[in-house]
């Protein structure tokens, strides 16, 4: 009776992992196809958006981005530090940001949490077409949404081509993210890397796109990001 006992407690220890294991040699291709869906979000309005696809092609635009030449009518000066992004914004009027223009503020975010840090990204990119808007005279709508800021900003001639699309793809991945498409800290940082390249345009306008004699106070040098 014992011997009988213990073998009926090793079947019952061992029938559910041998169940879990049938269905999925039963069922491998259904569950291939439901991990391909995870990379898809699907968000109001029935849009699909593929992360990986978005992420790639963030990746690719926010080089070409990097890659074009100043505009013509940018002064020659120093460029404002990162620890006066803020309180330049300020003076100016402008709405400033969560992070001050320092994209490891994020990085750190996904850390803890992707999704989370991505949905932080995502205000902190609306924060900047509105203060471009408002520095280049665009006419905009309080309620107006991140994509169509950006082709306004385009439209008014503040932002180029290139700088739309980037800013919108990462609006896209951003946007997927506060709807619960689940996000890796690696996409994430992806997400983040391409987006310091308008952190890094935004930053650079505060010193030269505006006529005010602005000089770094205490002489103050341009810290290194992190990369």
């Amino acid at each position: 009776m014992e011997i009988a006992k213990l073998i009926l407690e090793y079947i019952r220890v061992l029938v559910w992992p041998v169940v879990a294991i049938t269905v999925c040699l039963l069922f491998r291709k259904q569950f291939a196809a439901l991990l391909v869906r995870l990379r898809h979000a699907d968000l109001p309005g029935g849009v699909s958006v593929d992360l990986e696809e978005q992420i790639s092609q963030a990746k690719e635009l926010s080089t070409q981005v990097q890659a074009t030449p100043s505009p013509p009518d940018r002064r020659r000066g120093p460029s404002i530090p990162l620890t006066e992004a803020n309180a330049r914004m300020i003076h100016l009027g402008l709405q400033p940001s969560a992070s001050g223009l320092d994209m490891s503020y994020y990085r750190q975010l996904a850390e803890q949490d992707p999704n989370v840090a991505l949905a932080g990204l995502r205000i902190e990119i609306d924060v900047l077409a509105r203060n471009f808007a408002k520095g280049f005279n665009v006419p905009i709508t309080p309620r107006e949404s991140g994509s169509r800021l950006f082709r306004r900003l385009y439209d008014g001639g503040a932002i180029d081509s290139q700088q739309m699309q980037l800013a919108m793809k990462i609006l896209s991945v951003c946007n997927a993210a506060v709807h619960g498409s689940p996000v890796t800290q690696q996409e994430a940082s992806d997400v983040i890397a391409t987006a310091e390249v308008l952190a890094d345009q935004h930053l650079a306008w505060l010193s030269w796109g505006f006529d005010d004699g602005w000089q770094p106070a205490g002489g103050q040098q341009e810290p290194q990001r992190d990369k």
